[in-house]
């Protein structure tokens, strides 16, 4: 047990192990992890309930991401210049107050409409945040060579939440409430607040932020991660081509549940849903087991390979083993892929910068969510779908490959999508360049 909050006297990070503050921290992140699933189903059954409206359902996700995505930039720098441990702790902290007082309206019978949005602002500002300080935090407390394995911990908690919390809130709803549901949160939040406050952080966490206060300001920071990859090309195409796989696989998100609602039903979409989350957590257990690679290598690439490849498939055949199949191997791919990532950026961006590169990280994380959502069901609406129905520009000719009616459409979409995505890591996996990364881009860690 962790007795004292105060950062620790050591400089030096464990050589290659990961140390006990970064335990304490990620068991009380699981739980409040869990406790936000749970409640973040609850509320969507409330809402539904309460309103019937699909508006509301968006509007809820962007006054839940909005905020954060316009303060991300700045609260990089904050991240960067202050105590990480406090700043993880206020966060913590409003996210317990916002529950406490969600509880405190539903057991009142006052909770309404705009109140939820009102606090999900307030938490989205938090997690504008804490968001940049946990990455920065966590290349503090880990040394370089478990920085993969780091990673799959948090995937793997990130994973058992969504496939437990929705069958436990439906279990015990009816008997608690939504009320009881949001008061389980609370304590949740408390137990991971609890986990920071005793988490001793290394001296390197400390000496980071002094670096950074030397700086001039917020933008001056954001210029700095933008010029980091300009004027690091190898770096930048990396980012790049992940980036772009990341934007494709959101399209695939968007449209797989219209995809298999239009042929099967909603037991089906559970089960491929279900495979899905099995995949992330199959893959942050292979990055526990494994820590990703010891340097870099390209070859790491082919996931996303075996990714697009196997969308495109799910696309052709659109059987419900093959669905199944394909949410599995789509998820575990790109969940070990962003394991191995993770450590390629911790290690090549200096501590006192990791705040500001994480929050444009994030920042672009948080942006591609809408783009691909938009875009993704823009295609299928207006063009792919009529396209292969009955009178469609295509239904003689690519529906005669792909199948003709309601959601072959979308399955054609999935093809382009997944083709595209094989090109882009076929084209990553000959750049030249990325296989002398490590050779052009000393690590700064």
């Amino acid at each position: 047990m962790l007795t004292s909050p105060q950062t620790a006297p050591s400089a030096d990070l464990p050589i290659d192990r990961i140390g006990s503050a970064f335990y304490v921290i990620w068991i009380g992140q699981f739980v409040s992890m869990m406790g936000t699933m749970l409640t973040s189903f609850a509320l969507g059954v409330w809402l539904f309930q309460r309103t019937g409206s699909v508006l509301d359902f968006a509007n809820l996700t962007l006054f839940s991401t909005l905020p954060a995505l316009l303060l991300m930039p700045f609260a990089g720098s904050v991240a960067d210049r202050f105590d990480k441990r406090t700043i993880l702790i206020a966060g913590e902290a409003v996210a317990l107050a916002c529950t406490g007082i969600m509880a405190l309206l539903f057991w009142s019978g006052r909770f309404e409409v705009w109140q939820l949005f009102a606090l999900q602002t307030v938490m989205s500002i938090s997690m504008a945040f804490q968001g940049p300080a946990a990455y920065a935090a966590i290349s503090s407390l880990v040394p370089k060579s478990q920085f993969g394995r780091a990673s799959g911990m948090f995937q793997i908690s990130s994973a058992v939440s969504q496939l437990a919390a929705p069958l436990i809130a439906a279990s015990v709803l009816g008997a608690i409430g939504i009320t009881g549901i949001v008061l389980i949160d609370t304590l949740t939040f408390s137990v991971a607040l609890l986990g920071i406050v005793l988490a001793r952080f290394p001296a390197v966490a400390r000496k980071s932020a002094e670096a950074a206060k030397a700086r001039r300001g917020a933008f001056q920071d954001l210029r700095w991660a933008f010029n980091f990859l300009r004027e690091r090309p190898t770096v930048a195409a990396l980012y790049g081509y992940t980036s772009v796989s990341a934007f494709l696989s959101g399209m695939v998100t968007v449209l797989i549940s219209p995809m298999v609602l239009s042929n099967y039903s909603a037991q089906v979409l559970a089960w491929v849903t279900t495979c899905g989350g099995v995949g992330v957590l199959c893959g942050g257990l292979l990055m526990v087991a494994w820590g990703g690679p010891k340097s870099w290598t390209p070859h790491v690439l082919a996931f996303n390979l075996v990714q697009g490849v196997t969308i495109a498939y799910a696309g052709i055949s659109n059987s419900v083993a093959v669905l199944c199949a394909g949410a599995f191997i789509v998820m575990f791919s790109s969940t070990a892929l962003a394991g191995c990532m993770a450590g390629v950026w911790r290690r090549k961006v200096p501590r006192e910068r990791q705040g500001s590169f994480g929050a444009l990280q994030q920042a672009v994380g948080l942006s591609v969510i809408p783009l691909s959502a938009v875009l993704g069901g823009t295609l299928a609406h207006y063009l792919f779908e009529p396209a292969l129905l009955s009178g469609g520009i295509w239904f003689d000719s690519i529906g005669a490959w792909f199948g003709q009616g309601k959601g072959r459409g979308t399955g054609f979409l999935f093809f382009v999508v997944g083709m595209t995505g094989a090109a882009v890591a076929l084209f990553s996996l000959s750049h030249r360049r990325l296989y002398t990364l490590d050779t052009d881009v000393k690590d700064a860690i």
